[in-house]
């Protein structure tokens, strides 16, 4: 795979989760901010953005999308066995909204 074709698929990554992202927000906006791990004044944005700017917003090198696991812990933790895999669907979302809610406690402190 060389790197015209990698930038080809970040483009339709991009694409795709901002489509995604609005589908999701204009369903039920308040499960949409829990699941996108994003908050109202940035929901509002992408809700605002046509297909044009859609489309430039995707055009870029980078994911816009970010990994919401950032350490090999949590990985790990949510990725071994469960006698009970219903419950391990209810841990990951335990875990996602506890590290959402520190990540916005942390971002409130530093404004």
């Amino acid at each position: 795979m060389d790197n015209l074709d990698i930038v080809k698929q970040i483009y339709g990554i991009n694409l795709s989760y901002l489509l995604l992202a609005q589908r999701m927000l204009s369903e039920d906006k308040y499960a949409a901010f829990y699941r996108l791990g994003i908050d109202e004044d940035l929901a509002e944005k992408i809700m605002g953005l046509n297909l044009h700017e859609l489309v430039k917003l995707s055009e870029t090198n980078q994911l816009i999308c970010k990994l919401r696991f950032e350490q090999t812990a949590i990985i790990e933790t949510l990725t071994q066995d469960s006698r009970v895999d219903d419950l391990q669907q209810i841990h990951t979302g335990i875990v996602l909204a506890t590290h959402l809610l520190q990540s916005r406690t942390n971002n409130k402190r530093i404004r």
